[in-house]
């Protein structure tokens, strides 16, 4: 649920906030990119953990085993949309913060850089340093990667998660077609 996502009460405070005309902004990413990132990321933190608490059922997998019981499946378990999905996982659409609020920016992982210097300029902040990424499976590796892991994964499974992203696609202008 939205409100409960950014902690907000309930919608009248929403609304007040909104009203206030605020300066908004969020980051975006290649939905696929985004299931690469998270992968690794997990089969990361697995072995640093000792297999415990939510990624203990993601041992073992491989990527399409990722991409079949941990997303398709996890997306389809439940007549609420995506509740058993980890919530870095669900489509942009899931938590529906683009159906209610009026972004200033819409930023992009690829062009992370320049859209936090526009953020900046519109908050009227110095520019200094890079603001830093704090993804470490991100940057321009990461899609060599993601060919490299999609490029053996089975069309059906990308046809279903083209679907389950068509939203994440059709919103912020991605190539369904790119991995």
């Amino acid at each position: 649920n939205f409100l409960r996502h950014f902690k907000i009460n309930n919608t009248k405070t929403l609304n007040r906030i909104l009203e206030g005309n605020p300066v908004s902004f969020t980051n975006v990413r290649h939905p696929f990119e985004r299931l690469v990132s998270a992968y690794l990321m997990i089969m990361d933190l697995i072995p640093k953990l000792g297999y415990l608490g939510y990624f203990k059922e993601f041992a073992g997998m491989d990527f399409e085993q990722f991409l079949t019981e941990g997303v398709l499946m996890k997306a389809n378990a439940s007549i609420f949309a995506f509740n058993e999905m980890n919530k870095h996982m669900r489509p942009y659409n899931a938590i529906c913060a683009f159906c209610n609020i009026n972004y200033t920016v819409i930023s992009k992982m690829e062009t992370f850089n320049e859209d936090s210097l526009r953020i900046k300029e519109i908050l009227d902040l110095e520019h200094g340093d890079k603001m830093e990424q704090l993804n470490m499976y991100g940057g321009n590796k990461i899609d060599n990667t993601t060919k490299e892991l999609f490029k053996n994964i089975a069309e059906d499974i990308k046809i279903d998660l083209v679907e389950l992203y068509k939203y994440d696609f059709a919103m912020f202008d991605y190539d369904a077609n790119l991995y």
